[in-house]
């Protein structure tokens, strides 16, 4: 009887915890089949993960640096145990929306991609991308709409940081940006 009462209290509080994620009510873009999302959706995404932080980054497949830097954050998401979705910057209907999603799952099948909303963010991707990081930087930082950034949140919805490309200036390897993440995320996460 007691393993009956285990085991209905497991699936109980998985159902929970997957009425949790479900409460963000993304929804699908019109154009692909990840979902659209805007500020409120991220901080959301970060106050229900079951982990303490979220990291989030921005990629496009037309950016070399994204490129470069994707699986060096795959790998500290996951040697941290983050919650990890990559943010896609194009706009929902653009081939190059189609092409990361391909791209992403070729380098990692079940990474957790995203795409800011069209209807909140526009359609021209610099325009996209500098609205969101003017809203996502703590008041505080620099906002600097660059890509290839990370974006990390606690588990109450904070933002804790928003990198950008003066950030790993003084490295001697742009390309590597491992000892930038040790030097700024770490901290962050270990205290």
């Amino acid at each position: 009887m007691k393993k009956i009462y285990l085991l209905f209290f497991l699936l109980l509080s998985i159902q929970i915890k997957a009425q949790t994620k479900d409460s963000c009510n993304l929804t699908k873009s019109n154009y692909n089949n990840i979902p659209a999302v805007a500020y409120n959706d991220v901080i959301c995404l970060a106050k229900n993960s079951d982990k303490k932080f979220t990291l989030f980054f921005t990629f496009g497949i037309w950016c070399e640096p994204c490129r470069l830097h994707l699986p060096g954050a795959i790998k500290f998401a996951k040697q941290h145990n983050l919650d990890f979705y990559v943010i896609l910057l194009e706009p929902e209907d653009n081939i190059k929306a189609e092409q990361a999603v391909n791209y992403l799952g070729y380098t990692k099948a079940d990474i957790k991609t995203l795409i800011l909303k069209d209807e909140v963010y526009g359609t021209k991707r610099r325009k996209k991308n500098k609205k969101f990081v003017n809203e996502i930087t703590p008041k505080n930082s620099e906002a600097i709409d660059d890509y290839s950034k990370y974006i990390l949140l606690n588990n109450n919805g904070e933002v804790l940081r928003v990198t950008n490309w003066k950030d790993g200036k003084d490295e001697e390897d742009w390309k590597d940006d491992s000892k930038m993440l040790d030097r700024i995320l770490v901290p962050l996460i270990t205290n």
